[in-house]
């Protein structure tokens, strides 16, 4: 097969299977009782008693529904829905993450939340998570766990070239500089396997939206990003391995003490002290570089009705107990998630009762941040064709191919052909 015909195969097989949402034989009822099937992502085994138990706890409450709970690898979810939409047998609520969430819902392939749950209900959640799971003004999923990043910073290393943390990503650069010239180590890694590069524009000042012609994208402000990831490449400041490597790297990197500083979420740092102990003196742990202006990025995960379903009302009153205050804090007391409702964070177990405890003083800025922040990146049609567009661009301009103002031209002119075409 030709390289060019891969994407539109690809968008041709989801059209088809998407299409028969609504064909094939369902799951009958069990003993007279209503049967929900729950998919998650990679929650067990270390979730397996919580998840379990609150099943449990859900039927008890609800002697007509049964709960069948499915557990599935994070790198399979998207296959396995999709197959299971093709046989008919699509689960009825499903733990998914915004992008494929919003894909699916550009096809109406799933319930929109306010058709079911009350004002009161809605309300319940964090707003500026909320709105971020709405798609051409209708809502597609239910928010329930989330995480921000908060800066990690190798101690040792900032003082070895006498440098201060940064307060703002635009300070990476300069000082990465002067650590590569002292120390030959790097600075930063900002991975393009996911949406970094695009919540970084958006973190210095640009706006993303698919309700804007071109989604809302500025030349001024793509030319000061890219402006920005060439100085981070020709200061040294990042390793020449950010153009093919992902998140990973970043973390390998960090925990042998090659790396200065890690954004991630503080469910990095229990895996730090027990990878990497001898670093752990050495470690500081501060807000994002960008949270006192009020530009952090929330990721959300989400609870989904796919329209398949035989039972949404049943489905949505199993996703309201499973994302209820009380049931989140009951999640965060056993991994080091942030819950998707603000009445939570009113749990004794979220006060800081230790200020030199690193993942204390993580969670406390995370939750801050998770105020103050928003989900940078909307749900965007044709996502994965816009993020490959933007990525390209951008390793182009930082491999000196194109220049900064050809570079924001490209992705400009990417972006507006895109979003003339049908969804991906």
């Amino acid at each position: 097969m030709k390289p060019g015909n891969i994407i539109p195969v690809a968008v041709c097989a989801l059209t088809v299977l998407l299409a028969l949402w609504s064909c094939g034989s369902r799951k009958t009822d069990v003993g007279g009782k209503v049967t929900v099937e729950f998919w998650t992502m990679q929650l067990s085994p270390i979730l397996d008693d919580y998840i379990n138990g609150s099943i449990t706890e859900y039927e008890q409450a609800n002697p007509d529904v049964s709960i069948k709970w499915v557990d599935i690898a994070w790198a399979d979810m998207e296959r396995k829905l999709l197959s299971s939409v093709a046989a008919g047998t699509a689960p009825d609520v499903a733990n998914l993450n915004p992008q494929f969430s919003s894909k699916l819902a550009e096809f109406g392939a799933l319930h929109d939340p306010e058709a079911f749950l009350s004002s009161e209900i809605v309300q319940s959640y964090f707003t500026n998570v909320w709105e971020a799971n709405r798609l051409n003004g209708q809502t597609f999923g239910v928010p329930w766990y989330l995480s921000t990043n908060v800066a990690i910073y190798n101690r040792a290393i900032f003082e070895a070239a006498n440098a201060s943390f940064p307060q703002t990503l635009e300070d990476i650069p300069e000082i990465g500089r002067s650590i590569k010239q002292a120390t030959g180590k790097y600075t930063y890694f900002p991975g393009f396997d996911g949406g970094e590069p695009m919540e970084n524009y958006v973190l210095l000042g640009g706006k993303i939206s698919s309700e804007l012609p071109g989604y809302g994208l500025r030349e001024d402000a793509v030319r000061e990003l890219l402006t920005y990831y060439a100085a981070l490449y020709e200061s040294g400041a990042v390793p020449p391995s950010v153009l093919i490597e992902g998140h990973q790297k970043s973390v390998d990197l960090f925990q042998s003490g090659e790396l200065a500083m890690l954004l991630s979420g503080m469910q990095m740092l229990p895996n730090i002290e027990s990878n990497a102990p001898e670093l752990i003196n050495d470690i500081v742990v501060q807000a994002h570089p960008n949270a006192d202006e009020g530009r952090t990025n929330i990721a959300a995960m989400n609870l989904v009705v796919p329209t398949q379903t035989d039972y949404p009302r049943e489905a949505f009153e199993f996703i309201t107990f499973m994302t209820s205050p009380e049931k989140q804090t009951e999640m965060a007391e056993l991994v080091p998630i942030l819950p998707s409702t603000p009445e939570s964070l009113n749990d004794p177990f979220f006060e800081m009762t230790d200020p030199d405890d690193r993942f204390q003083l993580a969670r406390a800025y995370s939750i801050e941040q998770l105020r103050g922040g928003g989900v940078l990146l909307p749900p965007l049609k044709n996502y994965s064709r816009l993020r490959t567009a933007f990525v390209r661009q951008t390793q182009r301009t930082m491999l000196g191919e194109l220049s900064t103002e050809e570079g924001a031209g490209k992705i400009i002119s990417d972006w507006t052909r895109i979003s003339e075409v049908e969804s991906d």
